[in-house]
């Protein structure tokens, strides 16, 4: 979870009731910022947010693209400066959050900072993309999603299609998605009931832990953490593995592990092929 001066959450009635945290003396400037766009013939929405929570929620019934959120300024000047944006170019939606930094960011210097939490809610048929520089991010009840993500932590639930994330920092926790594909530097990776495929690149850090998946499992390069899969339908599939315990239980076809260099590696029910380094097989 991320620190700063102080947190203000958005008000947003597709949300359901405001929640409100606050740390330290509380946000000194504020202001509520809107927009939004009629969603008939949009086909794609693209989210690009800076420094501030962020939550995504599709609803079946809606009919326009609304964006709502609380902007927060250490001086009233970049307060100003701190604004929401809803714009349609053909048959792509653009919501943006613009702050006076221009980096994304947000800055400490004599008492300067300013931050917008965001939040969005549209038709549950409309894919997303997002960029998100710093913030904890939740998107529910999508079409699919593509989300980039420097920092915080990612709770993704019921995104009906292919769920693509990079991230840099900050736990990933994603339920129900159609399929998913992470690439990640640091933070737990925490998948469960997904309908289609897993595909995990690369690792640096932290815990991966995957349950209920209906097609197979692929795991490229991970360098430390722990690795947990099971009820897998499909294979489940390891290239590389540094450092850290493995667990494969309740596979339908084979469980592979190509290279591991430290840690044990451990099975149950194991419906294919078993296939583990040599000096790993009596370890079972």
């Amino acid at each position: 979870m991320r620190s700063r001066i102080c947190l203000t959450l958005l008000t947003l009635s597709a949300f359901g009731p405001a929640t409100a945290l606050a740390w330290g003396d509380g946000c000194k400037f504020h202001a509520d910022r809107a927009g939004g766009v009629d969603a008939k013939g949009v086909e794609k929405v693209v989210i690009r947010a800076g420094a501030g929570d962020m939550k995504v929620v599709g609803r079946s019934n809606a009919v326009r693209i609304e964006a709502r959120g609380t902007a927060c300024a250490g001086k009233q000047d970049t307060l100003d400066q701190s604004r929401i944006t809803v714009r349609r170019e053909g048959n792509v939606v653009y919501v943006e959050t613009e702050l006076p930094q221009g980096d994304g960011g947000w800055r400490l210097v004599f008492n300067d900072y300013a931050y917008i939490d965001l939040g969005v809610a549209l038709p549950s048929s409309i894919p997303v993309e997002a960029v998100d520089s710093s913030g904890d991010t939740v998107m529910e009840d999508l079409a699919a999603l593509k989300f980039d993500d420097s920092s915080g932590d990612i709770e993704l639930r019921r995104i009906a299609g292919f769920t693509e994330v990079n991230d840099s920092s900050g736990d990933i926790e994603i339920e129900g998605a159609g399929g998913v594909r992470v690439v990640d530097s640091s933070g737990d990776i925490n998948l469960t009931d997904t309908k289609g495929d897993v595909e995990i690149p690369s690792d640096s850090s932290g815990d991966i832990t995957i349950a209920n998946v209906s097609g197979s499992v692929h795991i490229g390069q991970d360098s430390s953490g722990e690795i947990h899969v099971e009820h897998v339908k499909g294979n489940v599939t390891i290239d590389s593995d540094s450092s850290g315990d493995i667990y494969a239980g309740h596979v339908s076809g084979d469980f592979t592990v190509t290279s591991d260099t430290s840690g044990s590696i451990e099975s149950d029910d194991i419906g294919g092929k078993m296939n583990i380094p040599d000096d790993k097989k009596n370890r079972d």
